[in-house]
C-alpha cells in the first residue's frame, strides 16, 4: 500500500511571533509642534467676529438681506435634505466626533479636542448671543415667515451650529490629508449655508459663527500643537 506525502514548508515561529508582536505595539508617536504663523490666523478670526458682531448690533443692511433672499430661494425641498449635513453643527456632534477622532487615530489631542471645544462651541455661542441680542429673521426682516420647523423666536447671533461645525473642522483638519480637509470645510459651509436656507439666521449670524469656531479651534490646536509638517 502506497502511502501519500505532502511537503509542507517548515513553520518560522519566530518570524510569526515578530508579526504578532508589531500588530500589538501601539503605533509610534507622532512628534507635535506649534507653529507662530497660526496666532495671525487667530487674530483675523478674532477680528472677523468682533467685526461681524458689531455690524450685527446695529440695523439690518440691505446687503446682508438681499444675501438672504438669494439663499433662500426654492426649492424647498432642499431643507429635508440639508437635515443630516446640518448635524455637523450640533452639540451632539461633538461626542461623536471625538469617538471618531480616537478610532481613526488613536491620540488624544484630536479626540480631547473634539469633545472639549465642540461643546466648548456650543457654549460660547450662547454667550455671543446674551452680548449682541440680535434676533432671528422672523423677528429682524418685517414679513418675514420663518419655515416649518425652523426656529423664529431667541437670538440670531451667533450660529451655534456654524460655531460647532467649525470648531470641530478646525481641530480634526491637520490630521486630515488634503481631500479631508477640503471636505470638513465643505461640510461646515453647508451647514452655515443650510442654517440660512432654512431661515434660522442671517448671513452675519453664519459669518460670525464661523469665525468663533475657527477662533477656538485654531486656539486649541496651537495650545497643544499639531502634527510636524501639518497647518
Amino acid at each position: 500500500m502506497s502511502t501519500l506525502r505532502v511537503n509542507t514548508p517548515p513553520v518560522d515561529v519566530r518570524s510569526i511571533r515578530r508579526s504578532v508582536g508589531a500588530r500589538m505595539r501601539p503605533a509610534p508617536s507622532v512628534e507635535h509642534v506649534r507653529h507662530l504663523s497660526a496666532l495671525p490666523e487667530v487674530a483675523a478670526a478674532a477680528a472677523v467676529l468682533l467685526g461681524s458682531g458689531v455690524l450685527a448690533a446695529r440695523r439690518l443692511s440691505s446687503v446682508e438681506q438681499q444675501v438672504f433672499d438669494a439663499v433662500q430661494v426654492p426649492p424647498n425641498a432642499l431643507d429635508a435634505a440639508l437635515w443630516l449635513p446640518m448635524q455637523f453643527g450640533s452639540a451632539v456632534a461633538a461626542p461623536a466626533v471625538a469617538v471618531a477622532a480616537w478610532v481613526a487615530w488613536q491620540r488624544w489631542r484630536p479626540a480631547a479636542g473634539a469633545l472639549v471645544v465642540g461643546l466648548g462651541a456650543w457654549e460660547a455661542a450662547k454667550l455671543v448671543k446674551s452680548v449682541v441680542e440680535r434676533g432671528r429673521p422672523a423677528a429682524v426682516i418685517p414679513g418675514y415667515v420663518a419655515r416649518p420647523g425652523a426656529p423664529a423666536d431667541g437670538l440670531g447671533f451667533v450660529s451655534g451650529h456654524s460655531t460647532v461645525a467649525f470648531a470641530l473642522a478646525a481641530v480634526t483638519a491637520p490630521y486630515l490629508p488634503l481631500p479631508g480637509r477640503v471636505a470638513v470645510y465643505g461640510l461646515a459651509t453647508i451647514v452655515g449655508l443650510a442654517r440660512i436656507h432654512v431661515g434660522a439666521h442671517l448671513p452675519l449670524d453664519v459669518i460670525g459663527g464661523a469665525a468663533l469656531g475657527s477662533l477656538m479651534g485654531w486656539s486649541w490646536n496651537f495650545a497643544v500643537g499639531v502634527p510636524v509638517g501639518r497647518r
